[in-house]
């Protein structure tokens, strides 16, 4: 990997940090993105010691925010005009229901809002950079999601945490297989992995994640190092090089997607719906003038 310059986003703990480790331990150039500076820059300085690596830098991003969204885009374009994999790791399950700086469902809005803009914002750097690999983070609760496009901010129909992140997460596998099909020949290929149940803060909200049952949540899940795994493989594989519009697992085989993802009606519809919510660029025009 060296010579490679990737992204992780929510890179200063659990999965996403775990993530950055392992590809710094590879040599590559890795950019930590994430909202808290000072937790930026611890990150920074204990990847760099512990894999001897000083190519880790970090950029400040708010996905609650999509101004820091469009902030942080242009300063990785500028800083970095060539990238090679960017991982959409960053992610929230808040227990009660709350808004974004722009007004939007916040679980939504970190999840999937955030990471739609921030890829196609940096279509193009990914277009000098390639061949390169978009990797989004999504959940096996994917499954059990229903994204509905008439109520994407569930006000008609009452919030509920757990509908929230399913919702989120299907609307990561399915703009990820929509966003293979628009990066078709460019060079770019995007693919989504299910991480596993992972024992990270993620749930921190919650009372299921009390200091009590830590224990338990140890033994019984996986680490975030495992986790990791899984990402690292579906970015920098030789083998899943040709690989686009799929979501991988436990193997380099791919694992299996709802069916709503292979609608593709419905996901030009999502398409739509993110772009008219956060004002993203159209990516095939992006492509054409990628400078």
């Amino acid at each position: 990997m060296r010579g490679r310059v990737c992204v992780v986003t929510g890179a200063t703990r659990g999965i996403g940090r775990a993530t950055a480790l392992a590809l710094a331990a590879q040599g590559a150039e890795v950019v930590i993105v994430g909202r808290d500076e000072r937790r930026l820059d611890a990150t920074r300085a204990e990847l760099q010691r512990l894999t001897n690596n000083s190519r880790v830098f970090w950029v400040h991003a708010d996905f609650s925010s999509l101004e820091s969204v469009r902030g942080a885009a242009q300063e990785v374009a500028h800083r970095w005009p060539a990238i090679h994999v960017l991982i959409n790791n960053a992610g929230i399950n808040s227990a009660r229901r709350a808004e974004s700086a722009d007004g939007h469902e916040l679980t939504f809005a970190v999840n999937h809002l955030a990471p739609f803009y921030l890829t196609t914002l940096l279509v193009p750097a990914l277009a000098r950079g390639a061949p390169a690999r978009v990797v989004n983070v999504t959940s096996v609760f994917a499954l059990f999601g229903s994204v509905r496009l008439d109520d994407l901010m569930m006000t008609s129909r009452g919030y509920n945490a757990t509908r929230a992140y399913t919702q989120s997460k299907l609307a990561t596998m399915m703009f990820t297989v929509e966003l293979a099909a628009r990066l078709e020949g460019s060079g770019i290929v995007a693919n989504c992995v299910s991480p596993g149940l992972v024992a990270t803060d993620l749930l921190r909200e919650h009372w299921y994640s009390a200091s009590w049952l830590s224990a338990v949540w140890s033994r019984a899940l996986m680490t975030p190092e495992r986790a990791a795994a899984r990402i690292v493989r579906t970015a920098v594989s030789s083998r899943l090089a040709g690989a686009s519009g799929q979501c991988f697992a436990s193997s380099e085989r791919p694992s299996f997607m709802p069916p709503r993802v292979r609608d593709a009606a419905a996901r030009r519809q999502l398409w739509d719906a993110s772009v008219a919510l956060t004002g993203a660029p159209d990516v095939a025009a992006m492509l054409r003038s990628p400078r």
